[in-house]
């Protein structure tokens, strides 16, 4: 066990495939090596997964880590972002007692299908004890979806809810514009083509016995970029019909933070869900 060096963490070319209390194995997704990272995200291993995971069960034994007896929560961050920017909310969901898990993947070098099998390959190598939750912001729903409607997912573990956030459950006309242009396809990636409206319309809908919500909860921003993009989004949060297909649990919080992840009320009605499948009466917000 041997101190390394500070990193980054992993942006857009790491993504984790195992996490224990915060502590994470990378793979590089061009060079496919891997690194393990401990929660103050210092490289403490690099080479094969095998060799970080036995580096990484050397430090559980002499820091004495406890194993989680929780139930599992797994954020999903939104195209073109890291997990930084839902780590606000994973920490002001800790207080719900459960194991909360922030996944990174490398949204711009891979396509949906590619995330699923990472998913995929990331929940068999966690342990679950109890329940399996996943909360999903903007894009991410589509790979939440399509993972729990392949590969028996559904079966193999106790999905008790799933929260969209800002979601693009039926694509983005943005998403259209921008990948009609060979300059953004370069920018953005094989992604950019699968959460066009025509092609996220393919993905399943989630089995209707899972408890589903949706919070919409737009940045200020969001209604600068609809009056310069007529077509910004397929279903505006303000008349979202096809959304309200997707979950009858319907969430909408006003904000004029340009950040809205870190809205209060958003972690609240979070944690709502987490706890009760319900979110939080309007009057209790205030």
């Amino acid at each position: 066990m041997n101190f390394d060096f500070f990193t980054l963490g992993g942006r857009f070319r790491w993504e984790d495939i195992y996490n224990f209390k915060n502590w994470r194995i990378q793979r590089h997704t061009k060079a496919h090596k891997y690194r393990l990272l401990d929660s103050h995200n210092i490289r403490r291993e690099s080479g094969s997964f095998s060799k970080c995971q036995n580096t990484l069960l050397k430090y559980i034994r002499a820091y004495e880590l406890d194993e989680n007896q929780d139930d599992t929560v797994i954020i999903l961050h939104n195209f073109a972002r890291t997990r930084n920017s839902v780590q606000h909310l994973a920490d002001s969901l800790q207080k719900t007692n459960k194991n909360i898990i922030t996944v990174n993947y490398d949204s711009l070098h891979k396509n949906i299908d590619a995330h699923v099998q990472l998913l995929s390959q990331f929940l068999k190598n966690i342990e679950i004890k109890k329940n399996l939750y996943f909360i999903n912001i903007g894009a991410s729903c589509l790979i939440t979806r399509q993972l729990i409607n392949s590969n028996n997912t559904y079966h193999l573990y106790n999905i008790a809810g799933v929260l969209d956030i800002n979601p693009m459950n039926s694509g983005s006309d943005l998403a259209e514009l921008l990948s009609s242009k060979r300059i953004f396809r370069h920018i953005f990636g094989p992604m950019l083509s699968d959460i066009k409206t025509h092609q996220a319309l393919n993905v399943p809908k989630l089995p209707q016995d899972i408890p589903h919500g949706i919070i919409f909860c737009p940045s200020i921003l969001h209604s600068y970029f609809k009056k310069l993009f007529a077509r910004f989004e397929s279903f505006p949060y303000s008349t979202p019909p096809s959304e309200q297909s997707y979950a009858d649990k319907i969430k909408y919080i006003n904000t004029t933070s340009f950040f809205p992840l870190n809205d209060r009320d958003l972690a609240l009605n979070c944690m709502q869900f987490l706890l009760s499948q319900t979110f939080v009466e309007d009057d209790e917000n205030s």
